[in-house]
């Protein structure tokens, strides 16, 4: 039986928060598409692999997919409007003398061979089949979809109900069918197995996992890194940054403007309270400062607003497998007085590193008037910093 795998990596990931595909999000110190790959091109019963891509990302995937030394023919189709037309494309990708056609989410990382060679069996019963488990909240059918307020509900029978996950598998055949009876007939499908349901066909049901969790959200990270269990290790960083005060400048501290007669200078908005933890969460990740990534003789960080900058730290951590803990910055300035800004300044650097509020600290001190800090020359801050790095295996 010639089984064929079709994983879906054609998604934007807009709901992710990432600045491109999801499927590239480093999960346990690898692009969460490599574990997908990795267990399809270790299943026994894998005769081929078609991936479905956005142009954009091709050279890149391309490039993951090299790196793991596939044993079998490797193909590409591009993604279309709908995860249903790109099915269908990558569908026409695969060999016509494929028997069984198996399709998968490339945003389901746990998914290990055994859930294709178990799998392969079932298709001598049965022209279709899903994984799935069972529902463990109530559900309830709400009157009006997306709808708030007092509404008539209907309360649905748990026991019947069940949650599909992917890879999903059919007779190529079968699935050919039901998408171009489902072109025909205008029926869109959040799965192919609800293409196929349309055609009146009965679906075997395997046993899923909770663990096959999909990467829909930035929540769904640590939940998959749990299962995952890959190699962590907690590393600590610290920063310092120095500023003098100026005639003519803003003062902007911890991404928020502070009436006062002066401004701190600098290249980019000269927030030294945010430069601090930005070098804090670099040396956590073993990385280098902050006058490497925003140099500045660099024209296009004029001006520029810290925050932004510490947002360019957090895909630079992304990127280098660490995930942010925590942080915490002590400003040294005798004047002003930043009480009253700090809840603000709080909630600014943990919007910029997606963390939680209570785990951003910031504190300030005066220097009793001693030093450049005292004598109101300058400002300074000092920053300590927690990533969490995944090493890869």
């Amino acid at each position: 039986m010639k089984v064929s795998v079709i994983v879906v990596a054609a998604g934007s990931g807009r709901r992710f928060g990432y600045e491109r595909n999801k499927l590239f999000y480093p999960l346990c110190g690898k692009p969460v598409l490599a574990h997908t790959l990795m267990h399809v091109f270790s299943a026994s019963s894998v005769d081929e692999v078609v991936i479905v891509n956005a142009e954009r990302d091709h050279e890149d995937i391309v490039s993951i997919v090299e790196s793991l030394h596939p044993s079998m023919p490797v193909r590409y189709a591009l993604g279309g409007a709908e995860r249903e037309d790109s099915v269908y494309n990558g569908l026409m990708a695969t060999s016509r003398d494929a028997d069984v056609v198996m399709v998968h989410d490339g945003s389901r990382p746990f998914a290990g061979p055994e859930w294709y060679d178990n799998a392969v069996g079932v298709m001598a019963k049965a022209k279709a089949a899903v994984y799935a488990i069972p529902v463990k909240d109530t559900v309830k059918e709400r009157e009006i979809a997306g709808g708030q307020g007092l509404q008539t509900v209907r309360t649905l029978d748990r026991s019947r109900l069940i949650a599909v996950q992917t890879p999903q598998i059919f007779h190529r055949d079968v699935l050919i069918q039901a998408h171009e009876y489902a072109k025909e007939h205008h029926i869109s499908g959040t799965d192919d197995a609800s293409l196929v349901e349309a055609l009146g066909e009965k679906l075997f049901i395997l046993q899923g996992d909770e663990r096959n969790h999909k990467v829909t959200t930035m929540d769904d990270v640590p939940i998959l890194e749990f299962y995952m269990n890959g190699p962590t290790e907690h590393r600590v960083g610290s920063g310092y940054d120095v500023h003098p005060l100026a005639e003519g400048r803003k003062l902007v501290l911890g991404g928020v403007e502070i009436p006062f007669e002066r401004g701190l200078a600098g290249h980019s908005d000269a927030d030294v309270l945010v430069h601090a933890v930005m070098d804090a969460l670099l040396g956590a990740a073993g990385l280098k400062d902050i006058g490497t990534y925003f140099p500045d003789s660099d024209a296009k960080f004029k001006n520029i607003s810290s925050l932004l900058l510490l947002e360019k730290v957090r895909q630079i951590l992304i990127e280098n497998s660490c995930r942010v803990i925590n942080v915490d910055v002590t400003l040294m300035a005798q004047r002003p007085k930043i009480k009253d800004y700090v809840p603000r300044m709080i909630e600014n650097i943990a919007g910029a590193l997606q963390i939680d509020e209570a785990a951003v600290s910031v504190k300030a001190t005066t220097t009793e008037r001693l030093g450049f800090v005292g004598k109101e020359e300058g400002m300074a801050a000092q920053a300590a910093a927690m990533v969490l790095k995944y090493r890869n295996k």
